[in-house]
This record gives C-alpha cells, structure tokens and sequence, in this order.
C-alpha cells in the first residue's frame, strides 16, 4: 500500500513538474528565440554604425595582433621550457571549458532557469550562449578565411593557407579564447561583486595560458580570439540595458488641469 502511494504521488510530483515546464516553455521560449534573433541582426548590422572609437578599437585590436607575431616563438618557447605536473593539472581545463563543451553549461543555466521559474538566470544562460555561440561564427570565419597553420604541425608563425580547411590550418583566432572570454564576460557582469568577476575573468585567462601551454595556439592567435570574445560578451551583456535607453522617450500628457511632458520607459 506505501509503495503504491509513494508511486502515485511521484507521478503527481513529475505531472505537476511537467505541466509547470510546459507553461515556462511556452511562456518564455518564443521569446527568448526573438531575442536571439534581434541580437544576431544588431551584431550583423553593427559595423555599420561604428563611430571612430569603435574603428580605433578594430585598429588596436589588428594592430596589436599583427605585433604579437614578433614574440610568438618566444612566448611558444617558455610554455614548452616549463611544463610541470602543476602546469598539466592547471591547464587541462581547457579539455572540459573554452571548447564545445561551454555550450552546454550555457544551455544548463538557461535550463535551471527555465525550470525554477528564475528570469534572471534564464535571461543569464541565454546572454552566454548567444555570447558563445555568436563570437565563435566571427572566430570560424577568420580561421578558415585566413588558414594559419598551428605551433605544433611546423616551425614558422608566419604560414598562412586560406581555405585550405583542416583543423591544423585553424589557429588564428583561438575558438578557446573566444568562447572561454565571452562565456565569462556574460558571467563577470552579472554580478558587481569584485571577487565574482575576477573569478569569472581568470578562468578564461588560464584558457588562454592552457592553449599556448599544449602547444596548441600561438599568443598572438589566444589575443584576437579573446578580443573577439570580450568585445561579443560586453555587446551582449549590455544588449537589454540598451534597449531600454533606447525605448525610453519624451512624451506629451495632457489633462484637463494641465499639460506636461512625461519621460516613459516602455
């Protein structure tokens, strides 16, 4: 007799469960893929409203790469000079974050959101998946388009073979850098707390330390692609605030008593 209501009332529990998702999902889920859209069509049509400021920023970030090639066999030579079982216990993180792997962390956050009936960790896991998954459609982009061949597979910096595809031929920009960076940048803003973001903010730097460590990128690689994530995940840790600002405006209000005008937020 216990055991069939213990079996009745977990069926209770999962039914209740099952019917609080499917109202989160159909309540929140439409929208939340409208979100994805509009950022996706801003991030596209950004360029096109840069200001000098922003190009200033492209300049130092192109620059900055390009004078990295100076020190990249330099920096390739210390990782390799210093390997130790500390390193190799610090630096195989980059097997399990940076990769496809912080998708997935992004879809459990938006999921436990979803399911505790939490907006603010739900929007949180969305941000960082768009985060994730739009820097590294740029990131693909340069790889493939520019073909630099990776520090292991040959001893110059400088071979490039665009379009030539294969995972040697994709190192610049690091995809590590970029998604650990914008992963993280989401994560760092989501709190103001001083200990939270320079939590979040290392952990991608010893993304970046872990690909130049295994030999895997090149420092000037790991910089453009934590560029790229940074500037993705401040876009779009911000995007909503913008929105906001933007939807806020001057409006006349008219009574039989008086006329004002009224700022709204929308």
């Amino acid at each position: 007799m216990s055991r069939k209501i213990f079996l009745n009332l977990g069926l209770f529990c999962l039914l209740i469960t099952n019917q609080s998702l499917q109202a989160q999902w159909y309540n929140n889920v439409p929208q939340d893929l409208m979100h994805v859209y509009r950022v996706g069509r801003d991030l596209a049509r950004a360029p096109l409203d840069f200001d000098r400021h922003d190009w200033a920023g492209v300049g130092l970030t192109t620059a900055g790469t390009l004078a990295l090639f100076s020190v990249d066999k330099c920096v390739q030579s210390y990782a390799l000079d210093h390997q130790s079982r500390t390193g190799d216990m610090i630096f195989r993180l980059d097997k399990y974050y940076g990769n496809e792997k912080t998708i997935y962390y992004c879809a459990g956050i938006y999921g436990f959101g979803l399911l505790a009936g939490n907006s603010e960790i739900r929007r949180l896991g969305l941000r960082a998946a768009e985060a994730v998954a739009f820097s590294n459609l740029l990131t693909s982009f340069f790889k493939s388009a520019l073909g630099r061949r990776r520090p292991y597979a040959g001893q110059s910096n400088l071979f490039f073979a665009p379009l030539r595809g294969g995972e040697v031929y994709h190192s610049l920009p690091s995809g590590h850098a970029t998604a650990s960076f914008a992963f993280a940048t989401v994560l760092a803003d989501y709190k103001p707390s001083w200990c939270w973001r320079t939590f979040w903010y290392s952990s991608a730097f010893v993304i970046a330390g872990a690909r130049l460590y295994h030999n895997k990128h090149w420092i000037s690689d790991v910089f453009a692609g934590g560029i790229i994530g940074y500037s993705f995940g401040k876009f779009i840790a911000n995007y909503d605030r913008r929105e906001v600002k933007s939807v806020a405006r001057l409006t006349p209000e008219i009574k039989l008593s008086e006329i004002r005008l009224v700022y709204r937020f929308d």
